[in-house]
């Protein structure tokens, strides 16, 4: 009888390894058992318990793996319920993992997302985020290029928001960019800030960007990794908005400093900006400050402050996530109309000039000194 039973269950873990076939890691858009990360299956009266090995620790995506395998193995014969507990790849599992790779796309395993890109010759990378789309993040990543290009540093900005990208409208950028031996050769604006976008790759700008999340994560990758970005003090990084894919890719395989989050006054903005402060710092990414932007609109008979979106919550919201707050951008029309025009390197303001000055004396000095009147390699 015990050989029999013993046939029974290698045949079941069998159908299981067959159901977990399909289960794709979203991060490397491979599936996981070519990818090594079933650890374990265990089967008793059809009950299955399977420990999956993650290839990075505390993954915000861990529950849609979960999901995933759950979902597909329950679809078997037989199967009463399904538990499934994670771990983490040990460094030899990820140094097999990664010349399995190898072997299998060659020099493009480097753009899977087990280990970090080189920094090249950029001092800092810093990554501008929001928990939700509309809060401006775009706007706020190019004026504080803009301003970071006042002071006399460095400047490129990369838009990884590749299914909706804004950079290089704001910038007026339009024409293609060159290729030199070193890779892609990014536009520069007037101000001398260079800059890539998805956009700027396209036949026709308003061509709907129509693909999966592991082709949109290899895109960000090569928007990095391939552009001949020369040496700068500070790349500013344009995310998407949202907890997925994107910003998942960027944290694990762009050398970031850290990441400012972008909020608007109303609760329901200010309750996902929670989910964006929690992911960076489940990955050990800094969170380096708050912008409250929209913040009021100043009436333009009386010179009032008029909360559009209710009363500024950003700086008690910073105190709750226990980052710096700093500080918040009006609702400026005349913004507004300079961005349409592609000429967002032309603004200025009061409460901006506020914004940029928390940012210098509180960002600016997190990070290693950088002078702006020399280049200091990192």
């Amino acid at each position: 009888m015990t050989p029999f039973y013993n046939e029974i269950s290698m045949l079941t873990k069998s159908k299981i390894l067959e159901a977990l076939s399909e289960v794709v890691d979203p991060e490397i858009g491979l599936n996981i058992v070519e990818l090594g990360m079933v650890r374990d299956i265990k089967v008793e009266d059809g009950v299955v318990k399977i420990l999956i090995a993650l290839t990075v620790p505390s993954c915000p995506l861990a529950n849609t793996i979960k999901s995933d395998v759950e979902k597909n193995v329950k679809k078997l014969n037989g199967v009463k319920a399904v538990s499934v507990e994670t771990t983490s790849m040990s460094k030899e599992e990820l140094d097999r993992l990664k010349e399995k790779l190898q072997q299998k796309f060659g020099k493009k395993a480097a753009t899977t997302g087990i280990e970090k890109l080189d920094k090249k010759n950029i001092a800092h990378i810093i990554a501008v985020v929001s928990g939700k789309g509309g809060v401006g993040k775009s706007s706020v990543s190019a004026l504080l290029a803009t301003e970071l290009r006042r002071m006399g540093y460095e400047v490129g900005v990369l838009d990884a928001d590749v299914t909706g990208p804004s950079i290089a409208k704001l910038f007026n950028l339009t024409d293609r960019p060159r290729i030199s031996q070193n890779g892609i050769l990014p536009p520069t604006t007037k101000s001398g800030i260079k800059a890539i976008s998805v956009n700027l790759l396209l036949d026709d700008p308003e061509q709907a960007v129509v693909w999966r999340g592991p082709i949109v994560s290899n895109v960000i990758k090569q928007l990095y990794s391939e552009v001949d970005w020369g040496d700068l003090h500070f790349l500013i990084i344009d995310l998407p908005p949202g907890t997925s894919d994107a910003p998942l890719t960027v944290y694990q395989s762009i050398p970031i400093d850290g990441v400012v989050v972008v909020s608007t006054p109303q609760d329901l903005a200010l309750m996902i900006v929670a989910k964006a402060v929690n992911m960076a710092r489940s990955i050990k990414v800094p969170v380096l400050g708050l912008i409250e932007n929209m913040g009021y609109l100043i009436c333009p008979h009386c010179g009032g402050k008029i909360n559009l979106f209710g009363e500024p919550k950003g700086e008690k919201a910073a105190k709750k996530f226990n980052i710096p707050f700093l500080g918040v951008i009006p609702l400026d029309p005349k913004m507004t109309e300079l961005a349409d025009k592609g000429l967002i390197e032309d603004y200025q303001s009061i409460g901006f000039t506020e914004v940029a000055n928390n940012f210098k004396n509180n960002v600016l000095k997190s990070l290693v000194d950088v002078s702006p009147l020399s280049w200091k390699k990192p």
